[in-house]
């Protein structure tokens, strides 16, 4: 990512002051991109196509046409971005294993950014309800506004692989499971394919838009928009009809030049 894209880039997700390579920055970027741009499947979904990995096709998309996209398009984006910035950054495949009864396959990118601590978990392509700040990858609570999280380095059933747990109703469950070693880009293509075209993805059964607010976050999955609000409110609205749901897409997400 030359410099005029790591300007575009900061534009888009409104970034200003000055840029040091430090948890504290990490953290803003993280936050801004996640209120900025939303994560959507409509590509796959509404489109039927499957999303270019390309970085120059994935910065076109999120940057220049101001879309939104999925896990292995905006950690990507996200990844090039810290690399350029001289972040030291390792893209690793996760399992996501909210509300699923058995293992699920490695079908989601993140990245871990490593500082001299420690290295900290950073995902800014998971529409569901995992973190939105960086976790360190360290046995312990992690705790931020829209939940509480616990890191376990070395369960004992777990293949040697980092387990994350969410806590819901006074107990912690299983939300990641993920291992240190860097992935390579070429799985990705692999997994990226699956998740556009296999019957068993819900990418490709219904619509996925999310975007965070400072104030909560908003999701559209189907025709069924979620409104949460930071005191814990939910405000839900079901519509029929397309024009009303490409309404909610400018309204909520930004996304005006979408034809559905």
């Amino acid at each position: 990512m030359n410099d005029r894209e790591r300007e575009a880039y900061l534009s888009r997700i409104g970034y200003e002051g000055e840029l040091r390579t430090d948890k504290k920055c990490l953290e803003k970027i993280m936050e801004l991109h996640l209120c900025s741009i939303p994560f959507e499947n409509l590509e796959v979904f509404d489109e039927g196509r499957i999303p270019s990995l390309r970085s120059e096709d994935i910065y076109e998309k999120i940057i220049v046409r101001k879309r939104g996209g999925y896990c292995f398009e905006l950690n990507k984006l996200f990844y090039e971005f810290l690399k350029a910035l001289d972040f030291r950054v390792i893209p690793v495949a996760v399992r996501i294993l909210w509300n699923r009864e058995e293992l699920p396959p490695v079908l989601h990118r993140a990245t871990l950014v490593i500082f001299e601590e420690g290295s900290y978990y950073c995902d800014v392509g998971y529409g569901g309800p995992g973190p939105k700040k960086p976790v360190l990858m360290k046995d312990g609570i992690h705790r931020e506004k829209n939940g509480w999280y616990r890191v376990n380095m070395k369960p004992g059933n777990t293949n040697g692989e980092i387990l994350v747990e969410r806590k819901k109703k006074e107990k912690y469950l299983p939300i990641l499971r993920f291992s240190q070693i860097p992935a390579v880009e070429a799985d990705f293509e692999l997994l990226n394919f699956y998740c556009a075209k296999s019957p068993d993805v819900l990418f490709t059964r219904k619509r996925v838009v999310s975007i965070c607010r400072p104030e909560g976050s908003v999701a559209l999955t189907g025709n069924v928009l979620t409104i949460q609000k930071e005191d814990g409110s939910i405000e839900t609205k079901i519509s029929d009809s397309e024009e009303t749901i490409r309404l909610w897409m400018e309204h909520y997400f930004g996304l005006e030049f979408l034809q559905i």
